[in-house]
């Protein structure tokens, strides 16, 4: 149960936390989604509200990475603050050592960690294949794609076959020759089959000249059959999808980065990056708990105070920690994937631990 010194501490730690998510997110989202994003609208005469769009698939992405950078800022500038202005020497004289005055610090880091993944798994991917899919419908507009007899399978929650598609023909977003499966808890309940349809930008699918069965699940051999025009269908799945377009790792969830890995190793493909990558999706987040800890140690340092000297320090951190990063993703053939996803985490846990233990000391 929470203590007041650790409410305290925490209540100290939040407004610099969102403080340093909205500061590093505009600073990223300029040089990381802006430039790239007016680049590829130029080439490829992408309008307004679609660079709008795609501005906001790619935010959630540039967020995540900030967890860790706001986690860091956030104990420099609370723990700067408590030293200037001697609440930690207060403390101390009370016998209350600087590492129960951690406690708090990193429960919080670990509660970001684990929000991070969270969000990595649930948001972060999901945008970012949304945006993919949006850039390559413009590269592709004036491009034909002729693609024949395609399928494919959506499942529920459970494992079980929600709705089966093929299509004949798809050229350009338009099909020829569809036919759809749905079910229900496994159960057949309507089989649709329709000349032609095309993709609704707004997401769906609209299916022309078709005839639809829906089964009951009272007696299977009985059906209501009803001819129609017209028919709009809630498919998530776009062109993009229907032409298999592969996915890459940026849009893959952390089970589907699992399950890609698992197709390259059963044909003889290598797979060590990919795996590398797949752990860093654990390792990466947890830099914000390793940070709460380096942070709360740089703060207790003379003349630590200012937000301009946290910033900078922050900054500095982080950029060491990323070029750590990337020489971990090159080190997946000379050590197991696993040890070069944490060698970033390890190093500079090593490195807040000894500081640590200094500042404790004091």
């Amino acid at each position: 149960m929470f203590k007041k010194i650790d409410l305290y501490i925490i209540r100290e730690l939040l407004p610099a936390f969102f403080f340093g998510i909205t500061a590093f997110t505009a600073i990223l989202a300029g040089s990381t989604i802006l430039i790239p994003l007016m680049s590829d609208a130029s080439k490829w005469s992408i309008p307004i509200q679609a660079v709008l769009k795609l501005f906001i698939y790619h935010l959630p992405s540039v967020i995540a990475f900030t967890f860790p950078m706001a986690m860091l800022l956030a104990t420099v500038m609370a723990f700067g603050r408590l030293n200037s202005d001697l609440e930690l020497t207060a403390f101390r004289s009370a016998g209350i050592s600087f590492f129960r005055l951690v406690i708090p610090v990193m429960f919080v880091g670990l509660v970001v960690s684990l929000v991070t993944i969270v969000f990595n798994e649930s948001i972060v991917p999901k945008a970012t294949h949304s945006a993919e899919n949006l850039v390559q419908t413009f590269k592709n507009k004036d491009t034909p794609t002729l693609k024949k007899n395609i399928n494919l399978t959506e499942y529920d929650p459970e494992g079980r076959p929600l709705r089966i598609l093929n299509v004949l023909e798809v050229e350009n977003g338009h099909l020829k020759g569809v036919t759809i499966l749905e079910y229900e808890n496994g159960e057949l309940v309507r089989a649709i089959k329709a000349n032609s349809g095309q993709w609704l930008p707004g997401g769906g699918w609209e299916f022309y000249d078709g005839i639809m069965h829906n089964f009951t699940m009272s007696d299977k051999r009985k059906a209501i059959l009803i001819e129609f025009k017209k028919e709009f269908i809630n498919i998530k799945s776009n062109p993009i999808d229907l032409a298999g377009r592969e996915k890459f790792i940026e849009e893959m969830s952390a089970k589907e980065l699992r399950k890609h890995i698992e197709v390259r190793k059963n044909t003889g493909q290598k797979f060590g990056k990919e795996l590398t990558r797949y752990h860093m999706r654990f390792s990466v987040p947890f830099a914000s708990l390793i940070f709460a800890i380096l942070g709360a140690s740089v703060g207790v340092r003379p003349q630590r105070s200012t937000s301009a000297i946290g910033f900078g320090l922050s900054l500095l951190v982080i950029m060491i920690y990323y070029i750590l990063l990337g020489i971990s993703v090159g080190l997946y053939e000379a050590v197991p994937p696993v040890v070069a996803a944490w060698i970033p985490n390890t190093v500079v846990g090593i490195v807040g631990l000894f500081m640590l233990l200094r500042a404790s000391q004091k």
